[in-house]
């Protein structure tokens, strides 16, 4: 399996530092409630994402470098009080674009819906999410627990949309008091290994 060329890799690595750099500005201009940053690194693919939640709205960016091309996406999603005792409801547009390898930039405009659930427990807690993207019928959902005396949280996650499907696990490690944890983890799909970190102030 061929690496990722090297000029490709500095390209994303520039495209993940501006696409979360256009979503970090805004607790400099409002308030926000949280910051959400994470970045994940393997053989064949490099993730990016962020998200700042302010009030009842949650502003995303993504960027995934992989064999044979690269995709982007920006959202805004807002808060629904509907079922609150059974999870948080999001929904709002997205936007996304695609950029293979020998092919034109496809460009699309989708709706992105959003259930979120986090339920202290004793030990920790427990985070559930599912997400939906019209584009490319995207969707993913993960399960994390973790345990406030480590420091670690456990997750799982699977995706799948019009293009490709990846079930992995993960192992983060908190750093100190910090809200900054390392990752390790398997996609077992791509059948690779990836290590990473993550910002998270929610």
């Amino acid at each position: 399996m061929a690496l990722t060329p090297p000029y490709r890799r500095r390209r994303s690595r520039a495209a993940i530092g501006v696409a979360c750099a256009s979503i970090l500005w805004v607790p400099g201009l409002v308030r926000a409630d949280g910051v959400f940053f994470q970045v994940d690194a393997a053989r064949s693919t490099l993730v990016g994402t962020a998200s700042v939640g302010v009030g009842d709205l949650t502003f995303g960016a993504g960027v995934v470098d992989y064999e044979g091309g690269e995709a982007y996406r920006l959202s805004g999603t807002r808060r629904f009080d509907v079922l609150p005792t059974v999870a948080t409801l999001k929904a709002g547009p997205s936007f996304g674009l695609v950029a293979e390898d020998g092919t034109d930039v496809d460009a699309e405009i989708g709706l992105r819906l959003v259930a979120e659930r986090y339920v202290p427990v004793p030990f920790g807690g427990v985070f559930l999410l599912g997400e939906y993207d019209t584009i490319e019928s995207a969707w993913f959902s993960l399960a994390q627990v973790s345990f406030a005396g480590p420091g670690v949280a456990l997750e799982v996650s699977y995706g799948e949309s019009d293009s490709y499907a990846e079930t992995s696990v993960a192992l983060a490690k908190r750093m100190g008091g910090r809200p900054f944890s390392l990752r390790l983890g398997y996609k077992f799909d791509a059948d690779e290994a990836f290590a990473g970190f993550s910002l998270n102030t929610f």
